[in-house]
């Protein structure tokens, strides 16, 4: 896992603000962490669940999976351009696009389905201890479309039989 730190210090280097031997001033890493913290909660509220627990310190572990740090990297970079008069590369926003779509990939959130009344169970799984679904075919209508209004299923009017 990588740490804020190396976060922080690959962002700014893909925007041209820090130099691998000139560090930032300790105010600046703080902006950065609370510009994270607020992208990773809107990537949660825009259901990318990647993980992410809040940070506060350097030293914290960024948790996400491994392959969505280059998204969040190149993203934050470019959301923090502006405050650090940062420059934006043509191949920054392409590996800002790309890691995004690989952070939705990672962090979708599967939906429950439920087993539509007008699926049939088909034959051979009713009755058995499988957990299947043991209900019929319509169940809602069954004795309405077996029964019509007389009770049985009839010829229509004016047919030939």
């Amino acid at each position: 896992m990588a740490t804020v730190a190396q976060v922080a210090k690959a962002s700014l280097q893909r925007i041209l603000v820090q130099a691998s031997e000139a560090p930032l001033e300790p105010d600046e890493y703080q902006d950065f962490i609370f510009a994270m913290n607020n992208y990773m909660a809107e990537l949660d509220a825009a259901g990318i669940s990647l993980g992410y627990t809040e940070v506060t310190d350097l030293g914290d572990e960024v948790t996400i999976p491994t392959g969505a740090l280059r998204g969040l990297i190149a993203n934050m970079a470019i959301e923090v351009a502006p405050d650090f008069g940062g420059v934006i590369s043509v191949g920054l926003q392409r590996a800002a696009r790309d890691g995004y779509n690989t952070m939705r990939l990672l962090g979708q959130r599967m939906a429950t389905t439920k087993l539509p009344s007008t699926l049939p169970i088909g034959s051979g799984n009713e009755g058995n201890n499988l957990g299947l679904n043991n209900g019929h075919f319509y169940p809602e209508s069954e004795q309405e479309i077996l029964a019509e209004s007389t009770g049985a299923i009839g010829l229509e009017n004016n047919t030939n039989g």
